[in-house]
C-alpha cells in the first residue's frame, strides 16, 4: 500500500466521520427544537388549565351565591303563601254565608 492509498482511505474514513458527526448535530439540533417547541407548548396548556381553574373557581362561587339566592327567593315565596292562606283564610270568615245573604 503506497502512501497516497494510504492518504486517500484516511481522507474517506474522516470524511465518512465528519457526516457522521454532521447527522449527529442535525439531530441534536433537531432534538433541542423539539425540545423548546414542547417547552412552549407544556407553557401554553399550563397557562390554559390556569385559565380554566380560575374560571371554575368563579363558576363555583357565582354557582353558590346563586344557590343562596334561590333558597332566600323559596323561603320568601313560602313566608308569602302562607300569609295569603292566613287572607283567605280571614276573608272566609269574613264573608256572609252563601245562604244568609238576603
Amino acid at each position: 500500500m503506497t502512501q497516497t492509498d494510504a492518504l486517500q482511505k484516511a481522507l474517506l474514513r474522516f470524511g465518512a466521520a465528519v457526516d457522521g458527526l454532521e447527522r449527529f448535530l442535525g439531530e441534536l439540533f433537531e432534538d433541542r427544537d423539539q425540545a423548546v417547541k414542547l417547552k412552549e407548548q407544556l407553557r401554553a396548556l399550563t397557562d390554559e388549565r390556569n385559565r380554566l381553574a380560575a374560571e371554575r373557581d368563579r363558576l363555583a362561587a357565582e354557582l353558590d351565591h346563586e344557590r343562596g339566592r334561590a333558597r332566600r327567593l323559596e323561603d320568601a315565596n313560602s313566608e308569602v303563601s302562607g300569609r295569603l292562606e292566613d287572607v283567605m283564610g280571614t276573608l272566609r270568615e269574613m264573608a256572609p254565608a252563601k245562604g244568609a245573604e238576603h
